[in-house]
């Protein structure tokens, strides 16, 4: 009995208050200790953030040194390097890349930018520039436009393209009848030298091989047009025989001819009737 009371007191014997409260002063020391550790390599690297922030806001090594453009076919030297003037020099980490994209786009044959930061001194330029489709007569001046029906710049004798058709009335009509004839019919597309929109719908075109104006809707262009350059050889029409052609009639091809002819019979070759009106 006596052992089993000793053993019990063993076991509820009262802790040490003072040693329980040492550790835990010892534990929040380390702790506190571990926080200003931990804040004073925190502060440690802010400032260090800032101050290499500070040093790359000023140092003249990132000062652009090098403005390399490429992509640039037709856009003029004069262009470039007015751009360049403007930007060389600036900080690398300072450059305001928006409105240095803005400046560039805004030559009249930049589509599209890419920019690349090259450290410690390079801005590489890569340019993709507008396709013309088309020419258009704007304030008295035959201007280049592109794919988007966008004017974008002078016709000029050193890039060419003066064989481009010519468009007239509704500029996104006829560049959309372009594309899409540049993209399945380019031997068509290439005999265009002329498109004028048509209210309220088709076109007028000019066939350079007939020299004449031929009249149609975006349906069945192509075969149609194929079907008259077939009724013209047929006829033996030259260059300058017909006055002009309507294809917008369904089933039938109307012919102008400049000069008189007798009654005509329907071609064999083409695949729908033909009316040559005198």
């Amino acid at each position: 009995m006596t052992a089993q009371l000793e053993s019990t007191d063993r076991f509820l014997r009262p802790t040490d208050v003072d040693r329980v409260r040492r550790n835990y002063r010892s534990i929040q020391m380390q702790r506190l200790i571990a926080m200003l550790r931990n804040l004073v390599l925190l502060l440690a690297s802010m400032t260090a953030l800032v101050m290499l922030y500070r040093r790359t806001q000023s140092d003249g090594r990132f000062a652009v040194q090098h403005l390399e453009i490429t992509g640039a076919q037709h856009t003029t030297h004069a262009d470039l390097d007015v751009i360049r003037q403007r930007y060389l020099g600036a900080n690398l980490f300072n450059l305001d890349i928006a409105r240095f994209r803005r400046d560039v786009s805004s030559l009249p044959w930049v589509s599209r930018v890419e920019i690349e930061k090259k450290l410690p001194d390079t801005l590489r330029v890569q340019i993709v520039e507008r396709t013309p489709v088309a020419l258009v007569n704007a304030n008295e001046s035959i201007t280049y436009v592109d794919d988007h029906g966008t004017a974008f710049a002078a016709l000029s004798p050193q890039i060419g393209d003066a064989d481009l058709p010519m468009i007239s009335g509704d500029r996104a009509r006829c560049v959309a009848i372009l594309r899409q004839l540049r993209g399945h019919d380019p031997e068509l597309y290439s005999r265009i030298s002329e498109i004028r929109s048509l209210t309220p719908g088709g076109f007028a075109f000019f066939d350079r091989e007939l020299q004449t104006f031929v009249y149609a809707n975006e349906e069945d262009l192509s075969s149609k047009w194929r079907d008259l350059h077939a009724i013209a050889r047929a006829e033996h029409f030259v260059r300058g025989d017909i006055a002009y052609a309507d294809l917008r009639f369904n089933g039938q091809i109307v012919v102008k001819p400049l000069r008189a002819m007798p009654a005509v019979s329907i071609v064999p070759r083409a695949v729908v009737p033909v009316q040559i009106t005198n």
